[in-house]
């Protein structure tokens, strides 16, 4: 506790320092907000003693007090915290995205997000016989987030070995907790989940110790999850910089005398436990430590700008050629056969979502695979979206391979906090040093009169987020290939297939989708485009369902004299904008077809890179057939005006052509 007092007072001055006369959250050694823990020791002291560095914790935005108490490396977390090269994440991280590979400690600058990871990790824990377990860390404010109440019924519907720590310091930034809650205290929460609730009052270490230590040794015997709240303080603002006006007046000078540190170096001496100079030892050893770290970060080098541009993506070395031909598979069944042989191979892959189990998805991704691998490996949830895809960071983190599934694209809304700030970044945020081989797969497309919340494709708004990679197959040979890529991938991949082509008997699909599948495992590579038809006077660019109207319109164009290219491009993101712009350099004219919205999308992206690489070279130009900025409609005759199809593209090119 001593440590991270003085650590905090330590890292307020510098921080502070250079702020002066007027205060410029921008300017100094240390810039961006600087959110301090003083006050908050007992919520963290106990992991020093009580943890092992393969459990694994999760904290919030106020973080040192926690990260110290884990065990993480005080020079790099210093040089983090300053923005060095030498800090645990080469300075892309800052003091709200802490990361050390090797005690298992994140943090996150998003309220509430520190529930779901540490779910994951516990599963990692449970699935693998081990007693190591995990800790989420959360403030008052986050007690009200779907993510929180999501996580706290998933570990007790599995008996995860995970430890929920509220920490009560009465202020959401300026909202007292009176005024966003009616609930009594918050350990009364946990009645509601099956599990035990602690409530610590008036910050008391020895109380949380107790506590932390029960909820400990019920976690590593697999007795499953505790929620401890403890009522702890802030000694300063929300953030350094912060003018406190919502704070009572004589609050902060109140809470001093309560001071934690202070009552227990007092009752320690008073009852003979230590000698005074024992107390200066701990106090003198504390500030040598926080001295060394400070000098460490201090003589550490800063980044160039250039580096920013490292550590998006993992490394990955993956390639398997198929050598025989196969046979004729729809894509559902291409994808469900992929899955399977990669967890026959892999017994870190496992598939979660909704109704993934005895129903075999809703779209017949894991047909056949509950009988075969048991509901430990596929899991069915409940509709708990944020839980349970925001778990896949965690189990990652643990060495996992989760897949997990987003019914609907359109349901992404519900999710795309983990997806996007967790998934998508945390290995950036790592610095390179956490992988994030997640897939998340997701149904897409309209044509089939379910309107505007189950039809959406959604392509851009995925493909816009770094980190993540996107694929989207056409047919049964690509579905089985692209779902091998992603599993074995190091970086998150969202696998988006679109529902008409899955070949479903309840559901209408092109024939064309049914293709030769091998019966052995084989790669597609990701970001690599496919020509699926050469041709002269024009390119036409299609992606999932599109394709296939791309393919026919190339016919029907035949007939008119317009010989037409047509590229699958297979991945959105990488793009592979190499084949694109060969393939248009070569006939001079580009039209794409996209499901997804026209503003800000796809067709956008590629027709912009055309033109840039092409200026002044192409006979036309670019166009494009896209679905209008309007919800999907549900009446048929409408929903069939919203969407790309076959006569449309050959009536543009025809237009092009003036034919």
């Amino acid at each position: 506790m001593i440590k991270i007092r003085k650590y905090e007072e330590k890292l307020r001055d510098i921080y502070l320092s250079d702020k002066k006369p007027l205060f410029n959250i921008a300017a100094g050694k240390i810039p961006g907000e600087m959110h301090l823990s003083a006050g908050q020791e007992p919520s963290a002291a106990w992991m020093s003693v009580l943890l092992r560095n393969d459990d694994f914790v999760y904290s919030t935005h106020r973080p040192h007090h926690t990260a110290i108490a884990k065990g993480v490396d005080l020079n790099r977390m210093t040089a983090e915290i300053m923005g060095k090269h030498g800090g645990l994440s080469k300075g892309k991280g800052g003091h709200m995205h802490i990361f050390d590979k090797k005690v298992n400690f994140a943090c996150a600058g998003i309220v509430g997000s520190s529930f779901p990871p540490a779910l994951g990790a516990a599963l990692a824990s449970k699935l693998d016989g081990k007693d190591s377990i995990a800790v989420a860390f959360g403030g008052d404010g986050s007690l009200n987030q779907g993510m929180f109440l999501e996580s706290l019924n998933l570990a007790s519907l599995w008996k995860l070995p995970v430890i929920f720590v509220i920490e009560n310091n009465d202020w959401a930034i300026s909202v007292e907790t009176k005024d966003s809650t009616p609930i009594k205290n918050d350990a009364i929460r946990a009645d509601g989940f099956g599990m035990p609730g602690v409530y610590i009052e008036n910050n008391d270490p020895v109380k949380m110790y107790k506590a932390a230590e029960k909820a400990v040794k019920r976690a590593r015997s697999g007795e499953g999850p505790t929620l401890i709240a403890i009522d702890t303080y802030r000694y300063y603002g929300h953030f350094e910089g912060d003018p406190e006006v919502y704070r009572p007046k004589n609050q902060v000078k109140e809470l001093l005398a309560k001071d934690p540190i202070k009552i227990m170096e007092s009752d320690l001496l008073k009852k003979g436990i230590i000698s005074k100079d024992e107390d200066d030892r701990i106090n003198n050893s504390a500030m040598e430590e926080i001295s060394q770290a400070f000098a460490f970060a201090e003589d550490s080098p800063l980044p160039v700008g250039s580096d920013s541009m490292d550590d998006v993506y993992a490394p990955v070395d993956y390639s398997i050629e198929p050598t025989t031909k196969g046979r004729k598979l729809p894509v559902y069944m291409a994808i469900s056969e992929a899955i399977s042989q990669e967890m026959e191979g892999n017994k870190d892959v496992l598939y979660m979502g909704e109704d993934v189990g005895k129903y075999g998805g809703i779209f017949g991704a894991t047909t056949g695979l509950f009988k075969k691998f048991g509901a430990e490996r596929i899991r069915d949830t409940p509709i708990s979206e944020s839980a349970f895809i925001g778990s896949a960071a965690g189990l990652a983190a643990a060495g996992k391979r989760p897949i997990v599934e987003l019914m609907f694209s359109d349901f992404v809304g519900v999710t795309l906090d983990p997806i996007m700030n967790q998934i998508a970044k945390n290995h950036y945020m790592s610095g390179g040093t956490v992988n994030m081989p997640v897939v998340i797969t997701t149904a897409v497309g309209g044509g089939y009169g379910d309107a505007a919340q189950h039809s959406q494709t959604l392509y851009s708004l995925f493909g816009h987020l770094p980190g993540l990679k996107v694929v989207v197959p056409s047919n049964s040979y690509d579905a089985k290939g692209l779902m091998v890529s992603a599993i074995k991938d190091n970086n998150p991949v969202v696998y988006m297939f679109h529902k008409g082509l899955l070949g479903l008997p309840w559901m209408p699909y092109p024939q064309s989708t049914v293709t030769e599948v091998p019966e052995e495992e084989y790669t597609v590579p990701i970001g690599k485009a496919r020509i699926a038809r050469e041709g002269k006077d024009i390119t036409i660019i299609g992606i999932g369902a599109t394709v296939h109207m791309a393919m026919e319109a190339a016919m029907e164009l035949e007939e008119n004299g317009i010989n037409a290219e047509v590229i699958d491009l297979r991945s959105i993101k990488p793009l592979d904008t190499d084949t694109v712009i060969r393939s248009v350099g070569k006939t001079g004219s580009l039209l794409v077809a996209d499901e997804d919205y026209a503003a800000f999308g796809l067709a956008s992206e590629i027709t912009s890179a055309v033109s840039h690489a092409l200026f002044g070279k192409l006979d036309k130009a670019p166009e494009s057939i896209v679905s209008p900025d309007v919800p999907v409609p549900y009446s048929q005759p409408m929903e069939k005006y919203w969407l790309p199809d076959t006569q449309k593209i050959v009536n543009r090119v025809m237009e092009m052509f003036k034919k």
